[in-house]
Formats: C-alpha cells, sequence, structure tokens
C-alpha cells in the first residue's frame, strides 16, 4: 500500500505552484540549495526522506523575513528523519521494527501522534490503509535495499499478511510509547509521515506570521495565504501519463494541502507484467485496477497524504464511495482506452485546464519559473548524493519517471546518474540560467 518515502509515491504533482502570474525571480539553480530572496519571497530547496523539497515564503509587508530560516527548516526535517525514516537504522521507526518482544517502546510524542492517526484512518477506510504493511512491502522487495522483484507464491503472501493489521499493533499518547502484539509486526509511515513532515515546516513558518507561504515535500503541498503580489498560490495536478510529463488541471489553494497518489511512476516490470508500489493489505498484493491516480485536498497535508493512498488502494468505485462517505475533496482519474476520465466529489475545489490558468503575456516566464524551482531542487540532490554517498529514492526530483528495461527508476541508485537523469537535468537547468526579463 505504501511506498517509498517518496517516498513513496513519486511526486504527481509539478511544481505548478508558479502557473499564477508572479514577478518574482529566480534563484540560481546551479547554486546549493539553500536560501535566496527575489520579489519579495524567501525560495528554499532541498533533500529530505529521499526527495526533494520546496518552499516560498513571502514575509508580511515591510518584514526582511526570519534569520536563519533554512537551518530551522533543515533541522527539523533532520529530527523528523530521526523518528519515523526506514531509510536509517538508528530512527525510532527503524529500531521499533527490529525489536521482538511485545514491551511498550518509548517514541516521540510526534511519531505516536502519527500511528494514532494512522490507525484511526486505517479504521475509516476498513484496512485500505494500514501501517503495519511493512511485511508485505518487504515480501515484493518494494522498501529499503530493494532488490529485483521476485513475485511471491500465493502462500508466501498468505503467511506475511498474518503479521499484517492493526489489531496487532498498539500506541499510546502518555508516555508515548507503541507496541506490537506479534514479533513480526513492522510498521511502514511512508503514506503519511511526509504529509506530516508537511505540516510540521507549515507551522514552523506560520510562527512568524508571513503574508503567505508555499510548502512542497516530494509532490505534497500545502499553502498559505498569498504569492507577494496578492495572487493565490496555483497547484498543478499531473496527468498520469507514463511516457511524458504534463499538468492535467491547475487547483488554486489557500490555507488547504495537496497530496496525489498514483501509480504510473513508481512500478516494477517482471516477466511483461507491471507491478505498482502500492500493496493491496487486504489482498496481499500490488493494486491492479483502472484508478490512475487520486488527489485529496484537506485541511492538513498529513490526512491528505493518508487519503489519497488509501483511495488509491481502494480503486475508482470503493474510492468514490468512501470518498463521498466520509464528504473528502477528492479528484480520479480514470483509465478510459487510451485517455482518462475525471470524476470529482462535490467538495473538491474547481479547476482550471492549464492553457485557462496561464496568462497569455506570461506563459514563457511562467514555464521558466516552474522549471526553475524544479531545477534547484534537482541540482540540490545531486549535491547531496555526491556528498553523502547515499541512494535517491522515492521522487527523485520528478525523474524517476524513467525507467530502464525492467521498469525500474533510473534514479535510484545514481551518485553517477543515468544518461537519461542528466540529459534531462540539462534541459531542466539550462533553461533557468537566467532569471526571465
Amino acid at each position: 500500500m505504501m511506498t517509498p518515502l517518496r517516498s513513496l509515491i513519486s511526486p504527481l504533482l509539478l511544481l505548478m505552484s508558479l502557473l499564477v502570474t508572479s514577478q518574482t525571480s529566480l534563484a540560481d539553480p546551479d547554486q546549493a540549495p539553500g536560501r535566496a530572496e527575489a520579489g519579495g519571497q524567501i525560495h528554499l530547496a532541498g533533500t529530505a526522506f529521499g526527495t526533494s523539497y520546496a518552499i516560498r515564503f513571502v514575509p508580511a509587508p515591510g518584514s526582511a523575513g526570519p534569520p536563519l530560516l533554512d537551518e530551522a527548516v533543515t533541522a527539523l526535517l533532520d529530527e523528523i528523519d530521526q523518528q519515523m525514516s526506514l531509510w536509517r537504522d538508528d530512527s525510532e521507526l527503524s529500531r521499533f521494527n527490529q525489536k521482538t518482544s511485545d514491551d511498550w517502546f518509548p517514541v516521540s510524542v510526534d511519531t505516536a501522534r502519527v500511528v494514532a492517526a494512522a490507525i484511526e484512518i486505517c479504521r475509516e477506510t476498513d484496512g485500505a490503509f494500514d501501517p503495519t504493511v511493512a511485511p508485505l512491502m518487504q515480501l515484493w522487495s518494494f522498501g529499503p535495499n530493494q532488490e529485483p522483484l521476485k513475485v511471491p507464491s500465493e502462500a508466501e503472501i498468505f503467511d506475511v499478511q498474518g503479521h499484517v493489521g492493526i489489531e496487532l499493533l498498539e500506541v499510546r499518547l502518555s508516555p508515548p510509547a507503541i507496541r506490537k502484539l506479534d514479533p513480526k509486526v513492522r510498521l511502514d509511515l511512508n503514506a503519511i509521515a511526509k504529509g506530516d513532515a508537511v505540516d510540521r515546516v507549515a507551522d514552523l513558518l506560520a510562527e512568524h506570521a508571513p503574508q503567505g507561504f508555499m510548502v512542497e515535500i516530494g509532490g505534497e503541498i500545502r499553502t498559505s495565504g498569498t504569492h507577494a503580489d496578492g495572487s493565490p498560490w496555483g497547484i498543478g495536478i499531473e496527468r498520469p501519463l507514463v511516457e511524458r510529463r504534463a499538468v492535467q488541471a491547475i487547483v488554486e489553494l489557500t490555507n488547504a494541502s495537496l497530496a496525489t497518489s498514483g501509480d504510473y511512476r513508481n512500478y516494477v516490470e517482471a516477466n511483461g507484467t507491471r507491478y505498482s508500489h502500492t500493496i493491496d493489505p487486504q489482498t496481499g498484493r500490488p493494486i491492479d485496477h483502472s484508478l490512475a491516480s487520486v488527489s485529496v485536498v484537506a485541511d492538513d497535508c498529513m490526512t491528505a497524504d493518508a487519503w489519497a493512498t488509501a483511495l488509491m488502494v481502494l480503486g475508482p468505485k470503493d474510492g468514490q464511495r468512501i470518498a463521498l462517505a466520509n464528504n473528502l475533496a477528492a479528484m480520479f482519474l480514470i483509465h478510459e482506452g487510451d485517455g482518462f476520465v475525471v470524476q470529482q466529489t462535490p467538495s473538491f475545489p474547481s479547476t482550471k485546464s492549464p492553457q485557462s490558468a496561464r496568462p497569455q503575456a506570461g506563459a514563457l516566464r511562467t514555464f521558466l519559473l516552474a522549471a526553475g524551482v524544479f531545477g534547484v531542487a534537482i541540482t540540490g540532490m545531486a549535491i547531496g548524493v555526491i556528498l553523502s554517498n547515499r541512494r535517491l529514492r522515492g521522487s527523485c526530483g520528478g525523474l524517476d519517471g524513467l525507467k530502464d528495461a525492467q521498469g525500474n527508476p533510473l534514479c535510484e541508485a545514481c551518485t553517477h546518474p543515468a544518461a537519461e537523469c542528466e540529459e534531462f537535468r540539462e534541459q531542466v537547468v539550462g533553461s533557468t540560467s537566467k532569471p526571465p526579463e
């Protein structure tokens, strides 16, 4: 069900928060990730949880903005990584997964809070979203330390499913702790923790009373207020195409969050069959239905993140039924022939087509602005990999859409990125070497 801290899902949202008219000039995309100020906005970009992040912070009129904001954001993201990452052996979550006793395991308040929220959403989705799905992820080679896919037998799936289920997990908030009732229980919070990280960064930014901000981590987004010129944040929802990247629709977000889950970027092929990295805990197998992607708008990003994954697992019919029953704002893109059918719940915000959303006079500038932010994030990811010699996972800065012959993301192991990634990076960065006139 859950994909690597996409972590988990590659970002299905393009950074089209810049589709609205803006006079903002860009930070130099060749600089290291960090703080850049232009046009009344502070731009932050870098890597976290094996994916990229981008932040736009608009100080209140007359304010220069908070000092050392990039250091504060980095420290917070490092703290979250230490709590809930599956890609570091010393995180709270990894240490809990390694233990085999049923004693209470002390964790941070935030980890306990996220686990409690995951359990609640699991109940509301009849188990479609299940934080104990980690053993199945490992069985299908979709978790950390991925190996070539070997399709498990029905007997193997049945055996592992016996160690999956929230009835095997308990959480308490005071003092914060979690415990397993089966020694083989393991947690995967990837499909909820990244949304929670967006919320926590947003809370940090809100302490400085800005005019507005946009926080994006691996495609999950939260906005507040407006751009410096008073225009709303326009967020692009990606059209679920494997061979190229395109925007399906633009939604304007103010004081809201958006998360998208899909089956077309994170997958692997074996023996001519494509397997999504999203696992259905009820079947123990990758999802196999006509739903290509689902986007959820909610007040907080943790909720949007978890529900987007749950609805993706449920599929087009059950997903829409559950979304309506819970009054969720959701957009479903469903495969039909060579195209897609778009279905939205009544509470989903109105959208615009990419063409109508772009001001005609500023179309080129809009494209360059969006590509520039993307370029900054890509550059940051490359620098992070070189310095840390760690594998890129999850969104790979949006480049995970490039696959090898077996359907594996080309950027998963790129201290020396594949030629396709380098070529794409040059196209993006090269087009934004100067701020638009």
